[in-house]
C-alpha cells in the first residue's frame, strides 16, 4: 500500500498538543540521554582505562545488567498501565523516580576503590543494575505517553520532534562535556566522581521539571490488572508491526550501540586526538541532529516517515563506512564526515519513536484494549539489551585485535577499533532495513485502523 504523505486536513484542533505541553514533555529525554550517553560512550572507557579491567570482561560487566532490564522493562509497563493516581497513569513515576535515577548515575561513575580488579568490576556492576533500574523506573512510563497524548499521526511526529531535539541536546551535553568536567574535577577516578554527581544533579532536577512540564497532558484511564510477562509477551509478539518496528530498531541500536562504545578508542588511538577532543565532536554531531530534525519533520510529512527513515538510515552507513579511510591527518574531512552523521542521526532519533505509538493503534483494532505501557517496556527491552550488546562487541574487538591500557596500541588495535567502529555499525545498519521492509503502518493505513476502532468503540 503507498504511503499517503498529505494530512489532509485529518489533524483536529481538538488533537493538537499545545507547545508548552510539547516542550515540557521533550525535556524529559534530556536526563534520559544523559545516562544513555554518559554510560554507553564512557562506561567502557571508564572501567578499561580508570578501573584497568580487561576489556572483555568490562564488556560482560555491562551486559548482565541489562539482561535485568529485559524483565524489569514489561513489568514497569504494566505497572504504569494500571496505576492510578491525582497525576494520572505515568506522571507519578517522574516525579517519585527522579531522585532515585539522579543518585544511581552518580553511584556508577564512583571509583569503589577495592584493590581487586574482579571486586571492582563486580562493584560497578551493581551499581549499573541499580542505575538501569532506576531508568527503567522512569523512562518506561515516560515513553508510553506519546499515544495518550494525542491520537494524531503527524502530531505524534511532532510531538517526537521535541522530545528527539532535547535527546540530542542530552547527548550533547553528555557527550560533549563528560571528558571536561572529568578534566575539571582532577581527572581519573576523581573526576569522573565529579562529572557524575554534576550530572546526577541534572538528572533529577529536569527530570522533576518535565513532571511539572505534562501536568496539562492528556492521560487515559487506567486499566483494570497488570498482565503476567507470558501474557506480556504474548500481546507484542501478535502486533506484526511492532515486531518488525522493535527488530529494526534493535539491529539499529547494536550499531549505534558499539558506535557510542567505540568513538573515544577511534578519536584516541585512529585519530590521535586528546580525549577532550569529544567536546568538539559532539557539539559537531548532535548540533547538526538537533538542527536537522525539524527538516526530518517535513520530509516525514512530505514523503512519508517510512521513506524518509529508508533514506537516513542509508545516509549514516554510508558515512560511517567511508570514516574507515579517514586518518590522523584527515581532521577536517573527519569533521565533514561527522556533519553528515549528525543529518543522519536525526532521523534515528525521529522516526522510530514516532512510529511506535502508531502500532498500538494496531493492538487496539486487534483487542479493543490500551496497553501503551506493554509495548513501551517491550520496546525499551529490546533497545537496552540491544545497546548492551554493543559495548560487548566493542570490548571483545579490542581484546581479541590486541588492545593494551596505554597510549600507544599495536597496529592491530587500531585496525580492530576501525573495523568495529566504522564498518560494523555501517552494516548493521544496512541490514536493519530488512525487518523495516515490513513494516507496513503508512498513514493511508493507520487512518483505516482508527476509522475501524471508532466503530467498535
Amino acid at each position: 500500500m503507498k504511503e499517503t504523505s498529505q494530512s489532509n486536513g485529518r489533524t483536529l484542533a481538538a488533537e493538537r498538543v499545545s507547545f508548552g505541553t510539547k516542550l515540557g514533555y521533550g525535556i524529559g529525554d534530556i536526563a534520559s540521554n544523559i545516562f544513555i550517553v554518559a554510560s554507553g560512550f564512557y562506561l567502557l572507557f571508564f572501567l578499561t582505562n580508570i578501573l584497568h579491567i580487561e576489556p572483555a570482561v568490562a564488556g560482560i560487566v555491562l551486559f548482565f545488567p541489562k539482561l535485568w532490564d529485559v524483565i524489569a522493562d514489561p513489568i514497569m509497563g504494566g505497572i504504569s498501565d494500571v496505576t492510578r493516581s491525582r497525576w494520572g497513569r505515568r506522571r507519578p513515576f517522574l516525579l517519585f523516580g527522579a531522585l532515585p535515577f539522579g543518585l544511581t548515575f552518580f553511584l556508577i561513575f564512583l571509583a569503589p576503590g577495592y584493590e581487586s580488579g574482579a571486586a571492582n568490576a563486580l562493584h560497578t556492576g551493581l551499581m549499573f543494575a541499580l542505575g538501569c533500574t532506576a531508568f527503567a523506573l522512569i523512562n518506561v512510563p515516560y515513553s508510553s505517553m506519546v499515544a495518550e497524548m494525542s491520537d494524531d499521526y503527524n502530531e505524534r511526529m511532532s510531538i517526537t520532534s521535541f522530545r528527539m531535539i532535547s535527546s540530542s541536546v542530552g547527548v550533547l551535553l553528555a557527550g560533549g562535556l563528560a571528558m571536561p568536567l572529568v578534566q575539571a574535577g582532577g581527572g581519573g577516578a576523581k573526576g569522573f566522581a565529579f562529572m557524575g554527581a554534576l550530572f546526577g544533579a541534572a538528572i533529577a532536577l529536569i527530570t522533576l521539571a518535565c513532571f511539572w512540564g505534562t501536568k496539562k497532558a492528556r492521560s487515559r484511564p487506567a486499566g483494570d490488572r497488570m498482565p503476567p510477562i507470558r501474557e506480556q509477551v504474548r500481546v507484542a509478539l501478535q502486533n506484526f508491526p511492532f515486531l518488525m518496528l522493535v527488530a529494526s530498531y534493535a539491529m539499529q541500536s547494536i550499531g549505534i550501540g558499539v558506535l557510542m562504545a567505540g568513538m573515544i578508542y577511534f578519536i584516541k588511538h585512529v585519530m590521535l586526538m586528546p580525549e577532550t577532543a569529544m567536546g568538539i565532536i559532539f557539539p559537531i554531531l548532535f548540533g547538526t541532529a538537533i538542527v536537522f530534525i525539524p527538516v526530518w519533520v517535513k520530509i516525514g510529512v512530505r514523503l512519508g516517515k517510512i521513506r524518509a527513515y529508508r533514506i537516513g538510515i542509508c545516509l549514516i552507513s554510508v558515512m560511517l563506512a567511508s570514516t574507515f579511510f579517514t586518518g590522523p591527518g584527515d581532521l577536517y574531512l573527519l569533521y565533514a564526515q561527522i556533519f553528515v552523521l549528525g543529518i543522519g542521526f536525526s532521523s534515528f532519533q525521529l522516526f522510530p519513536f514516532s512510529m511506535l505509538p502508531d502500532t498500538i493503534e494496531y493492538d487496539e483494532m486487534k483487542s479493543g484494549l490500551r496497553r501503551e505501557g506493554i509495548f513501551a517496556g517491550a520496546w525499551a527491552s529490546g533497545q537496552k539489551m540491544a545497546y548492551s550488546i554493543g559495548p560487548g562487541i566493542m570490548g571483545f574487538a579490542l581484546s581479541f585485535s590486541g588492545f593494551q591500557g596505554g597510549d600507544v596500541q599495536p597496529e592491530s588495535a587500531v585496525l580492530g577499533i576501525r573495523v568495529a567502529f566504522c564498518l560494523f555499525p555501517a552494516i548493521t545498519l544496512i541490514a536493519s532495513l530488512i525487518p523495516f521492509s515490513r513494516y507496513d503502518l503508512t498513514e493511508e493505513r493507520f487512518e483505516e485502523i482508527k476509522g475501524i476502532i471508532r466503530k467498535n468503540r
